[in-house]
């Protein structure tokens, strides 16, 4: 297949943004940043109900809830995550990641608006519904969008700014419902959406995506604005536009949708990702962002401000985020998925061996400072790795045939599970006590590790093509990778 320049939406692009200012590692952050913002918002959707519920509770506020108000308003934004993924992973199919992200960013704001106006639980409950249903479809379109506008050594980075902004963002709605009432904090989350939907607009359509609509022209404007013009980008362009063959020039039939995902290179990732995403979530990640302030009360007594501990356990959520940040750059997905396994079921055993001598040995009632560092050992170890990996991979190992459906599906999946912790979660912590609870989640999270250990595989510093390839073969999580050369120092310039 001949792949013909084309030099007037070349020049389009490069009057757009100079090349002389910006770098292609400069445009590559700049596209990231539009969905890394709108993740976010799914961050402070989540964190949104440890300072709702605690206010509602008051004896003075103006909606008074029951308690098992309080936990359909908890659990009323993870219900309507599961259909928010399909729809965004359809939709990104549809209509282009890009399209799907200036959408999700209108019904982010939405729903935070419903929010801030809201003036009965019904009012409360739809806008919860709204702001879960927007974190569903963020889900695929976040990390497919960068890993398909993103060098191979830049993508894990930058893929990881979408958990980090998660964790961002449960700090900052904590940090808002810390000083304002929850109808201002609702408000000021509703911001963040219009700086989110201005980069978006100012950034290029996925090339994969507009190669498999058959716009080589327009793919490879996007390609260049994002990655120059030197000869490894060239050679990356011309291989990636090798995969697609327009209506006519191939004689063998398109393959349907069924016989896509009857193929080794879906099936194989949708397994892995299934396991992945069910370790983090029933590791119990979501529960101390849920249920913070209650959370920090039962574990950590009167001794220690509930509120000033939960903002310092989110500043250690956002601080490890950004340590992921950095290890994705420079050590593996395997390593670091089994560091934090092992390193998150050791915190949880402790926390859950701590707090069951803490209530039947006096002596340990005094030292309550001990099970926040239990805790904040859990975050630092679940946050450097089950948390981000799963959202980082979901973006690169499907093939781009079924990257949509694929991200769509495992996205899906974590968000039932997601519904499901926070739905039975007060019944486990009433049913086996706290330090049951953790112990249960800390197995769960041994046992998830043992089984990603055999089947995860090494995806550092290959190309989207290569990962593709490499399942079509039957991946073995042993085989040595092959690591694709950096940019050169022009496509740096």
């Amino acid at each position: 297949m001949v792949i013909k320049t084309v030099v007037q939406d070349k020049s389009l692009i490069e009057s757009q943004v100079s090349a002389a200012r910006f770098s292609p590692l400069t445009r590559q952050v700049l596209a990231a940043t539009g969905p890394i913002i709108s993740s976010a918002a799914a961050g402070m959707t989540n964190g949104f109900s440890a300072i709702l519920l605690p206010q509602l509770q008051r004896p003075e506020s103006s909606i008074q809830i029951t308690s098992d108000q309080s936990s359909w308003i908890a659990s009323m934004a993870p219900l309507p995550m599961a259909a928010g993924c399909l729809l965004g992973g359809f939709l990104m199919e549809k209509f282009g990641r890009k399209v799907t992200h200036l959408v999700l960013n209108v019904s982010f704001a939405v729903g935070f608006c419903v929010l801030s106006m809201a003036s009965s639980y019904d009012m409360i409950l739809a806008g919860r519904f709204i702001t879960g249903f927007s974190c569903g479809l963020i889900g695929p379109p976040a990390s497919v969008y960068i890993a398909e506008t993103s060098h191979p050594k830049y993508r894990g980075i930058l893929l990881a700014g979408v958990t980090f902004a998660v964790s961002f963002g449960i700090f900052i709605s904590h940090l808002f419902g810390t000083f304002f009432h929850w109808k201002m904090a609702a408000l000021y989350c509703s911001f963040f959406m219009a700086v989110s939907y201005l980069f978006v607009a100012l950034c290029p359509e996925s090339p994969s995506w507009l190669l498999s609509k058959g716009k080589t022209g327009e793919a490879e404007a996007s390609f260049r604005w994002l990655r120059g013009h030197d000869a490894d980008a060239l050679k990356e362009f011309q291989d990636m536009a090798s995969s697609y063959s327009p209506a006519g020039e191939s004689q063998e039939p398109k393959p349907t949708l069924l016989q896509n995902i009857s193929k080794k290179e879906f099936v194989l990732p949708l397994l892995i990702l299934l396991v992945f995403f069910f370790t983090m979530q029933f590791s119990g990640v979501n529960i101390v962002a849920f249920y913070s302030i209650s959370l920090m009360q039962t574990t950590i007594g009167s001794n220690i401000n509930e509120y000033l501990a939960m903002l310092i356990v989110d500043l250690v959520r956002v601080i490890t985020s950004l340590v992921a940040c950095m290890l994705l750059r420079v050590v593996g997905r395997r390593p670091l998925a089994m560091l934090s396994g092992c390193g998150t079921t050791i915190s949880l055993a402790g926390l859950s061996i701590f707090l069951y001598f803490q209530t039947s040995i006096p002596v340990y009632q005094n030292l309550s400072w001990m099970s926040l560092i239990f805790l904040i050992s859990y975050i630092i170890f679940v946050g450097i790795g089950l948390f981000p990996l799963p959202w980082c991979m979901s973006g690169e190992i499907f093939p781009v045939a079924t990257r949509g459906i694929g991200s769509g599906l495992t996205s899906s999946f974590n968000f039932i599970s997601f519904f499901v912790v926070i739905k039975t979660g007060p019944s486990l912590f009433a049913a086996f006590g706290t330090n049951g609870t953790f112990m249960i989640y800390g197995i769960i999270s041994l046992l998830g590790a043992l089984v990603l250990y055999m089947i995860l595989p090494e995806t550092k510093n290959r190309t989207l093509q290569q990962i593709e390839e490499a399942f079509r073969s039957g991946w073995r999580t042993s085989e040595s990778k092959t690591p694709v050369p950096g940019p050169t120092e022009q496509s740096k310039a």
